[in-house]
């Protein structure tokens, strides 16, 4: 496994937690657990660049698509909703039906961020999955999303 880049946070705990990306022959890259996470943990905070929905088309058509969120609590109403670019490793995290993160989205006065918070204890070398909203919109190649 080659490390590419490391990121960690502490938790209201005072424990460290760490997340990997690593790269497999199956899905490609993905973000895993270096050292067991408790559930409920905030594993990180990243900055959210938004985009309007009239803009998805055009993203939908490029290399960078399956890097960007749609909120749940927009996309179960309307699939015509605003894109978010995330800027840290849990946009690196690969799709599973039952995943073991998820994404908590919050407003502050600097702006939107997605926190990538443990839904179970996660595994030292576990690892680190969502459940992509619109995985409907996905098309998958050998379970890569292409």
């Amino acid at each position: 496994m080659n490390v590419h880049c490391k990121i960690g946070c502490y938790s209201t705990k005072g424990s460290f937690y760490v997340i990997t990306v690593h790269s497999t022959s199956d899905k490609g890259r993905g973000v895993v657990a270096t050292t067991a996470i408790e559930k409920g943990t905030l594993i990180e905070r990243a900055p959210v660049a938004s985009f309007p929905a009239e803009q998805r088309p055009i993203i939908d058509s490029t290399n960078i698509a399956k890097y960007y969120f749609v909120l749940p609590s927009e996309y179960k109403h309307n699939k015509h909703v605003n894109g978010h670019f995330v800027f840290g490793l849990l946009s690196l995290c690969n799709h599973s039906e039952v995943p073991n993160a998820y994404i908590n989205w919050e407003q502050d006065n600097v702006g939107l961020w997605a926190q990538l918070i443990a839904l179970q204890d996660i595994q030292k070398g576990q690892e680190v999955s969502l459940f992509y909203t619109n995985v409907d919109e996905y098309s998958f190649n050998s379970g890569v999303i292409s």
